[in-house]
This record gives structure tokens, sequence and C-alpha cells, in this order.
């Protein structure tokens, strides 16, 4: 028999990793199934927000691995009592206010947290044995990114069991926890950051006369395709950038407007403002 996963706080980022873990391929073995729970419990502050979860699940066929979700609120006691596992995906300014009742029946379990600027020490005194994750919403197609850091007291069982769970967003990173503000900001803003790309390229071609949904599809295949060819050539983006450049061309001429207009710097203010802010958040 399985273990049983608590989800202490299921929104939208706690619903995109239930998402992926619910419909993650089948087991190739006895040793890999082991490590998906056999239950999930969603654990939410009010019944609108637990019925969201019930919605989710009953828009999906039957888990690949059997996963049985239950959505529950107000119950966050009896649930982290069944659990072997905690997730805690509560908003941050509501840690310690969710958790202090709980700090006896979540001491000594593994605690997988998604709570931006919560670090791996703050969150030891409810558990010694931390996995501090940053994801981002893309998970709940499978497409999204992960950056994970332990606690020293995380075994390599418990470390196994947070991949197994984990990668089913999509690219799983291990980095020191030092790094985590900044993954906060790249990969946990980042999707937004590139949304407003997007809007931006499409919008320019309605400016342009390209009908609305012509324009969403070009702007799309446009950054589909360009991340593509990243991944597969290997090449920095700058040679490849550079390539796309006819001397005296539109590209080139396009390119230095932007880099008038500080485009390049923006972006980098931009994750970096969000890093900033990411640190600061825990500390409220």
């Amino acid at each position: 028999m399985g273990y049983t996963l608590a989800m202490i706080g299921c929104g939208v980022m706690g619903q995109a990793v239930l998402s992926a873990i619910y419909n993650a391929p089948k087991a190739e073995s006895l040793e890999e199934k082991t490590r998906f729970p056999a239950k999930i419990i969603a654990s939410n502050y009010d019944e609108e927000s637990a019925k969201l979860v019930t919605d989710l699940i009953n828009g999906f066929s039957e888990s690949p691995n059997g996963i049985v979700v239950e959505s529950t609120w107000g119950k966050n006691e009896e649930v982290v009592e069944e659990a072997q596992v905690i997730f805690l995906g509560v908003k941050p300014f509501v840690v310690n206010e969710v958790m202090e009742p709980l700090i006896e029946k979540v001491s000594g379990k593994l605690l997988i947290s998604i709570c931006a600027g919560w670090t791996i020490e703050s969150l030891s005194k409810y558990s010694n044995q931390v996995s501090r994750i940053m994801t981002n919403t893309p998970a709940k197609y499978g497409y999204g990114c992960a950056v994970v850091s332990h606690s020293p007291q995380v075994s390599i069982s418990q470390k196994q069991i947070v991949k197994q769970l984990i990668s089913q967003v999509g690219k799983y990173v291990e980095l020191p926890e030092k790094n985590m503000d900044a993954a906060t900001a790249l990969v946990g803003s980042g999707p937004a950051f590139v949304l407003l790309m997007l809007e931006s390229l499409m919008e320019s071609g309605i400016k342009m006369g390209i009908p609305l949904k012509e324009s969403k599809e070009c702007a799309m295949k446009v950054m589909e395709g360009t991340i593509k060819m990243v991944e597969e050539s290997g090449q920095h983006p700058s040679v490849l950038k550079h390539q796309v450049c006819t001397p005296g061309g539109t590209t080139i001429a396009g390119l230095c407007v932007m880099e008038d207009k500080g485009v390049k710097s923006g972006i980098i203010r931009g994750v970096e403002e969000a890093s900033i802010v990411s640190a600061k958040l825990g500390k409220k």
C-alpha cells in the first residue's frame, strides 16, 4: 500500500502540481510506483476552493497510477495526521497561521513547500526534512519547470520521492538554496513575462492589420519554434539571433529600435525586481 500525500493549500499552483502527479504516465516498475502516493488529500480553507479541486479531478480520466484524490476544507489537522508526506501550497503570508497548529503532526514528516520566500531554515521549525520547490503554472500541462533545494536531513529515498512527484510538471532542476529567490523570479514569475512578450508580438500583428486569430497563432508559433531551435541546436540565443539578421535588413532595424527602448534591460531588471520581492516575502 502506498503513502498518503496531504496538500495543504491547493490553489492555482497546487492544482497544477496535483494535475501533473495525478495524470503522470503509468509507472514502469514496482519501485517507481511506490514513489507515487496511493492517495492525495487536498485541504483548502473554504468549501468553494475545495469544490474547484473536485471539479478539476472530475474532469480527468482515471489516474494511470491509480491515485485517489479527496478534496476537503477546514480539516488540516486531520489531513496531516493521516499523511506521510506534506505538500505546503498556501500563500507565503499565511504560512505561520496555517502551520502553527500543525507543528506536532508535521514534525518528522517530509515537508515539500512551494511557498515563495520561505527558506528551508524558516520551515525547519515545522520539520527538519524540507524540500523547497519553485515551479510555475505550465506545470498543469506537463511543460513546467521546477527548481528544488533540500535540507541536509532529507534522505536519499525522500529525494527520490520528491523527484518522482515534481518531475511530472516538466523540467526538474536541483540548485543550492541561495539560488531560490532568483529561481522564483525566473521560473515562477517567468510565464507572466513570456506572456507579456507573446501579447506584444500578437498585438504588433493586429496593429499592422493581421486579424486577431491569425496574429495570435503566428506569434505563438514563432515563440514555440524559436525555443525548439535553441534547444535542438544547442547554440547561444545571441548566435541564432544574428543568424536571422541580414545586413541592412528588417530584423536588425527592429532589434535596434527595441534596444533603444530598453527591452532587454527592462526584462533583466524586471526579473531582478521579482527576485528582490521574493526574498522579502518570507520575512513578512
